[in-house]
Formats: structure tokens, sequence, C-alpha cells
């Protein structure tokens, strides 16, 4: 057992990760557990480092320098993440993408129609965060909110063993990811439309803008 252990996760990681499997393969509390109900107890003892996942909500601690009165208003922010989801981060980048610029409302009506598991997912984000930014983060209207940020991100893997006939297995790939999302009070700032006569302006402006060697 510790030899089918050693070999199906060591061999994805590194000489530290090994020592960690050895050491619960050894210890008599996990040694009548297989290879997959001992991934939480790997996990947990620094198998997977993932990356700083709580920067994202840290954000929402940031406090900006006090406002003059002559200033407009600064309009609320919330920052809010879901982890873990058991979906592939591709499949969730379409729905991610899919919302970014959109009031809330206009983008829960849209996923609706959209016949993927990974707008349910993000509808369901999109409504917890909703909730989350009038409970404790003062905005004031539940509708006047914008998708300023959409993505997600890989999380941790796992792996799993399927058998098949005749003695073959294979193994499966389990894989996560985390969805971010931002919004921000008020409606989505008009994108600019970007023509061929602003092309040349800008072109102009370069060609002006450039410094010529040995010229006077």
């Amino acid at each position: 057992m510790l030899f089918w252990v050693h070999q199906h996760f060591c061999s994805r990681s590194s000489a530290v990760t090994c020592r960690t499997v050895q050491m619960l393969a050894c210890d008599k509390q996990y040694q009548y557990l297989s290879p997959i109900q001992m991934w939480p107890q790997i996990s947990r003892r620094g198998l997977h480092a993932s990356s700083s996942l709580g920067m994202w909500e840290l954000k929402n601690q940031r406090i900006y320098p006090p406002q003059k009165p002559d200033e407009p208003r600064r309009p609320a922010e919330m920052f809010y993440a879901k982890r873990n989801i058991k979906h592939s981060k591709r499949k969730m980048w379409y729905a991610a993408t899919f919302v970014k610029g959109m009031m809330i409302d206009d983008a829960l009506i849209q996923l609706r129609y959209v016949n993927k598991k990974a707008a349910t997912i993000v509808s369901e984000v999109l409504l917890e965060a909703q909730e989350q930014a009038m409970s404790k983060h003062n905005f004031e209207y539940k509708s006047n909110m914008y998708i300023a940020a959409s993505f997600s991100t890989r999380a941790a893997s796992d792996h799993a063993a399927r058998y098949h006939a005749k003695g073959r297995s294979s193994v499966l790939d389990l894989v996560y990811c985390h969805y971010f999302v931002c919004l921000k009070e008020g409606s989505p700032p008009q994108e600019r439309v970007y023509n061929a006569h602003d092309q040349a302006e800008d072109y102009v402006k370069l060609l002006r803008k450039r410094n010529i060697p040995g010229s006077l």
C-alpha cells in the first residue's frame, strides 16, 4: 500500500511531499486508509500549496484617502470569490466573460437562458455577492451595480481511479476552479468606439512624438 501511495502521489510532487506521504503511511492512524481517503490529510500537511487565495477579499479592506468637497462620490465596490468549484476553469471562462461589464440584473436574466453548468454556478455566485454587497458593503440599491471583473482560475486538482474490465484501470483527473467577481455601484462605463479615423489620429500623434537622432 505504501508503494502505491508513493507511486500515485509522489510522482507528481516534490521530495517534501514524498516524505509527507511516507510519514502518513507509517502512522498507525492512517495505515488502513486507501490513498484516496488519505488525500484530505495529505492536503492539510502541505501537498498542494495554492497561491494566496485570500488576497482578493483583502481588497475589501482597502482604505482610500478622504475626498475633497468638490470631488464626485466614490462608488462602492465589493470583491467576492467562490473557491474549489467542481468544474473546469476553461468551461467557466465562457460564462465569466459573458457577464463581465453587465448590470447585475441583466446578467442574471441572460444566464437563465444559457443551458450550461457554468452559467448556473455564475448565477448563484452573483446572487451571493449581491446579497453580501447590500448587507456588508453599503451599496444603496440592489439593482444599481454592475460586474466590473469576472474571471476564473485553476484550483488544486485531485485524482481518482477508474476500474475497467480484465483488471485494467485508468486515472481520473478531478479538476476544480476558483471564480472571482467584483461588483461596483452605478452603471458600467461607456466603451470608446475606436474607428479607423481615431486610429489614424493616434498614428499621426505617434509620428510627431518620435525622436530622430541627428536631426535639427
